[in-house]
């Protein structure tokens, strides 16, 4: 349960979800030995493990202890904070209960509370961070409350428990949290070595970082959560309507601060592994990231270099994926016309440039090739296809998706085997043998994947399965290196790619 990089619980049994709850306790106020009380409390001792000695190494323990105590920012009295053991299998219990929502999320009878994002783009009379809004709203089954403010203790609790890795508590600052006790040991005048006590549910409250923002909907008895997400639906509409304020569903438990927008290649980053290593090793300055250039400068076309600037500087999937689309799109025609070219050519023909358009150009390919409208006609699908077949380079494609690893399953194995809840895409096999055709199979492949989810971001037509902002940007997020290297690939002269 205690694995650093793991969640602490899985939310499937009391007994094992309150011990849990007790440990954040304990990580959040240094203190894994804490007390029992009558009456069925647990006390905690702020710093007690730093002042009895933690690691059971004296030398270790001594600096420590000395370094906590001489720290000029931390609380001077002898802080304790308490909680009752009904309370923490009260909070196991309705964090069980809510196993079936997203770990952002807490549902209680006629209750549900979701962790959201205020991606709000301006500054106009915004809602200060920390404070709470209650609306009041009519609805068919009768008035319902909705809040805009910090995250309840079951749902700071949930995050703790979930989130994996070093930082899965980075959510709680313990420096809020002395903040707090220095301001309350100088209101109540308490002089150092005072003990004091002080609920250990309240300052798990005051360490929540002030921009954690949840929406909680209360409706009337007998409520369900299904109607209640068409509340939030409804009320997150509504406001950014009349205010532009944008507060965005949060599903990520391991992404709080930011959605997802696309694994990032960071190419010198492997380029320059061994220089920084070396300097780490010598204990000489490892330099900083673009500080030099591995290749050379080579021509580049003005709109599609800023095309391809935006799309690596994009905040969403969304943004990124097509901004590295409208750079393969800018030459489909073109490349759509020499393909057409090459196939007249090879019958003895030669393929005019229309004046007019240069779709037009499928009329004198569909005479000179002696074949029906469909087989020559200009589709998009058949453009890019025809763009990646001469462009894409699909052996330095695989090269780049496998410096990526996405959680996980590595890039490659995900492309040749990952599906997307909003579309049917076939899985492309870079780490398979190819002949020439295999090769010319994959390109297609490619390009048809790069393709479709395309349509399926740009649609949205009800009638059919579509993107959902949100609620799919994990799973558009990994398809972005895909089209971001088959971009790449016409902007950067091959004998320059790194």
């Amino acid at each position: 349960m205690r694995d650093n990089f793991g969640p602490l619980s899985d939310l499937s049994d009391v007994e094992e979800v309150a011990e849990a709850i007790v440990w954040v306790l304990s990580q959040q106020l240094v203190d894994y030995e804490p007390r029992t009380e009558p009456a069925d409390r647990l006390v905690f001792v702020l710093g007690a493990t730093l002042e009895s000695g933690g690691t059971g190494v004296d030398d270790i323990d001594d600096v420590l202890r000395d370094a906590y105590r001489r720290a000029p920012d931390r609380p001077r009295a002898d802080w304790e904070a308490e909680v009752g053991f009904d309370a923490i299998v009260e909070t196991a219990h309705r964090l069980i209960a809510s196993r079936g929502r997203p770990d952002t999320q807490v549902e209680g009878p006629a209750t549900l509370e979701m962790l959201v994002r205020d991606e709000t783009p301006h500054e106009v009379l915004r809602r200060p961070q920390g404070e709470s809004v209650t609306y009041k709203v009519r609805t068919a089954a009768g008035e319902c409350a909705v809040t805009v403010g910090p995250p309840s203790i079951d749902l700071l609790l949930r995050l703790a428990l979930r989130r994996v890795g070093f930082e899965r508590t980075e959510f709680l600052d313990r420096q809020r949290l002395f903040q707090f006790l220095i301001e309350q040991e100088e209101k109540k005048g308490l002089a150092e070595g005072a003990r004091t006590r002080v609920s250990a549910v309240r300052l798990l409250r005051v360490m929540a970082r002030p921009e954690l923002v949840s929406l909680r909907l209360e409706g009337p008895r007998g409520t369900g959560t299904d109607e209640l997400e068409k509340l939030a639906t409804s009320f997150r509409t509504r406001l950014a309507y009349e205010s532009d304020v944008v507060l965005a569903p949060v599903l990520d438990v391991d992404r709080l601060e930011s959605s997802p927008s696309q694994p990032r290649f960071i190419r010198q980053l492997h380029g320059r592994a061994a220089e920084f290593v070396d300097a780490i090793g010598q204990g000489s300055p490892t330099g900083h990231m673009g500080d030099r250039l591995l290749g050379a400068l080579a021509a580049a076309d003005e709109e599609l270099s800023l095309r391809y600037l935006r799309a690596i500087a994009a905040d969403n999937p969304f943004a990124a994926f097509m901004g590295y689309y409208h750079v393969l799109e800018y030459q489909m025609e073109e490349a759509w016309f020499e393909n057409l070219s090459r196939r007249v050519a090879a019958v003895g023909g030669v393929l005019q440039r229309p004046v007019d358009g240069i779709r037009k150009a499928a009329k004198q390919a569909r005479d000179l090739l002696g074949v029906k409208d469909d087989e020559v006609r200009f589709t998009e699908l058949r453009a890019v296809q025809d763009l990646l077949e001469v462009s894409l380079d699909v052996r330095r494609l695989a090269a780049d998706l496998s410096r990526l690893d996405m959680r996980d399953v590595g890039t490659v194995e995900y492309f040749a085997a990952g599906n997307l809840p909003f579309v049917d895409v076939p899985h492309l096999e870079f780490t398979s043998p190819l002949d020439a055709d295999g090769e010319a199979r994959l390109k297609r492949e490619t390009a048809s994947r790069i393709y479709i989810v395309r349509c399926a971001i740009t649609h949205s037509k009800a009638s059919t399965r579509r993107y959902s902002p949100y609620t799919d940007d994990l799973h558009l997020a990994r398809e972005v290196p895909l089209v971001r290297v088959a971009a790449e690939q016409l902007l950067i002269p091959p004998d320059q790619l790194l």
